[in-house]
């Protein structure tokens, strides 16, 4: 497999694995934001399930609100909090109960955000702070921890992971400098070996 689909299908991985559903996490808040905070509004709005369809009745308006009330949130979650979200469901089950037409507007609100901001951070570190985010992340593989991940984010539609991991790339592509594309290197590899562990979809394009 060449170095540009390696490159591509670890460029997914990190939308997919990194992103919103698995821990729903960001970087790079104005105003400091918690992993506790967000699972506690996210307990306080006590959400039903609307996974099957919207009940009759329903106040669409008042659910709106708290929904965007969230993303707000997730998109100012600090770096710092970012590991402290992983072992968290609260961000997936969450996530379960929002409507179709729910799951797909929470994407498009946090996606783009969380990986532009990220990688934008990435960029912004010394390469020695990058260094310690690929040996955690290497780590992290070899634990078995990332497949686990990458399993439980399967469990989304094919079209919500393909606009996950569209935005993505696009993210990964033009906020990324080459000389952190290259710092990253070896965890890319690392989980392109996770993809074809998983025997996950063909993502790259054809070579």
């Amino acid at each position: 497999m060449g170095k540009k689909r390696i490159l591509i299908q670890a460029a997914i991985l990190l939308a997919v694995a990194w992103a919103v559903v698995i821990g729903v996490r960001a970087v790079a808040g104005s105003q400091r934001i918690t992993a506790e905070k967000i699972s506690q509004t996210i307990a306080e709005a006590d959400f039903g399930d609307w996974s099957t369809g919207v009940p009759a009745g329903a106040s669409l308006e008042d659910r709106e609100d708290q929904l965007l009330e969230i993303v707000d949130m997730i998109n100012r979650l600090d770096f710092a909090e970012r590991e402290r979200t992983r072992d968290n469901r609260t961000g997936e089950e969450f996530f379960r109960k929002l409507a179709p037409a729910e799951k797909d507007r929470f994407v498009k609100l946090t996606v783009a955000k969380t990986m532009e901001t990220m990688l934008r951070a990435l960029d912004g570190m010394p390469p020695e702070e990058r260094k310690k985010i690929v040996e955690d992340g290497l780590r992290d593989i070899e634990s078995g921890r990332t497949a686990e991940e990458m399993s439980r984010t399967r469990e989304l539609s094919d079209e919500l992971l393909n606009q996950i991991t569209s935005e993505g790339m696009k993210a990964y592509f033009e906020e990324t400098s080459a000389e952190t594309k290259l710092d990253l290197a070896p965890l890319m590899e690392a989980m392109d070996g996770v993809v074809k562990g998983l025997r996950a979809h063909d993502f790259g394009p054809p070579q």
